[in-house]
């Protein structure tokens, strides 16, 4: 995938988040962005053989639920107990030892 199709990626992967989190304006695109990529990081980390560009349903809607939780509740990553819901506890332990479904 070229420079400028993962660009194109990333933008419709971020309008695709931003309805999916309710967000009906364009000044937080950059902080969603950033979140998206914190998400990849540790998708990297816990998913064998992860690959953000060929992602799995799963592996997208589980990034939009990190992302709309971690816009969503800003006060509570600042605490020492993070916590992730239980659907997001259970679909990303499914992805780390199925090993993404590819």
């Amino acid at each position: 995938m070229t420079d400028e199709e993962k660009k194109e990626y990333m933008t419709a992967l971020v309008i695709q988040t931003k309805k999916y989190c309710r967000i009906d304006y364009d000044d937080d695109e950059d902080i969603i962005e950033m979140m998206i990529e914190t998400v990849f990081e540790k998708m990297h980390e816990l998913i064998p053989g992860f690959n953000p560009y060929e992602m799995t349903s799963r592996q997208r809607i589980l990034t939009m639920m990190f992302v709309k939780d971690q816009y969503d509740h800003t006060d509570v990553y600042q605490e020492s107990d993070k916590k992730l819901s239980n659907a997001v506890s259970s679909m990303l332990l499914s992805e780390m030892y199925k090993g993404g479904g590819r």
